[in-house]
């Protein structure tokens, strides 16, 4: 991954309707780029030129993936919200997982307004929380993400701690980006 191929990806999201191609490591790749940027910008000696384009570099890259993040999430959302089916072969591992949950939440909305049209009006039963938290250390900056519970978890930091529900822990700790913190 690089700047320009990273302004390529972002520039043709934002001018086109349908979600472009990313690869499944996509995000993975970026964070690790954006790593790279930041230790490059901890090597190199303050208040110099190369300084200032490094860091203009990581905070320009920075930008544009939260500004490409954002404009996905927003064109999945709208894809489901309108019943259109989303193209798996372009999202991202992380991307599909949420697009699936999202699928499934927009359906069971729907069938609630199906109820009351219907003149039903049955019980709405609250879904019980995840109760099911691991405590884990991340090993590297991760952005943020969205749990099997649909809550925003981070974006975290090296050497946070956090808990999130069990099967996204899995998930960072099986990519090798987080630990599982023990409890005493």
């Amino acid at each position: 991954m690089n700047y320009a191929d990273l302004m390529s990806m972002w520039l043709k999201e934002r001018h086109e309707e349908a979600l472009q191609a990313l690869t499944s490591s996509f995000y993975k790749d970026i964070a690790t780029y954006i790593m790279k940027l930041r230790e490059d910008a901890r090597m190199v000696e303050k208040d110099t030129t190369r300084s200032r384009i490094v860091t203009a570099e990581k905070e320009n890259v920075e930008r544009m993936v939260e500004d490409l993040f954002d404009i996905r999430l927003r064109k999945i959302v709208s894809f489901v919200h309108d019943g259109k089916e989303v193209n798996m072969d372009v999202l991202t591992a992380e991307e599909k997982g949420f697009s699936t949950e999202l699928k499934k939440v927009v359906n069971e909305h729907l069938e609630i307004l199906k109820s009351i049209l219907k003149g039903r009006v049955e019980e709405i039963k609250a879904k019980p929380k995840a109760t099911g938290l691991k405590v884990i250390r991340v090993l590297t900056d991760i952005p943020a993400i969205i749990g099997v519970d649909l809550a925003t978890y981070g974006p975290y930091k090296a050497e946070d701690v956090a808990a999130l529900p069990s099967e996204n822990a899995e998930s960072l700790i099986k990519r090798g980006l987080a630990v599982e913190v023990e409890e005493e």
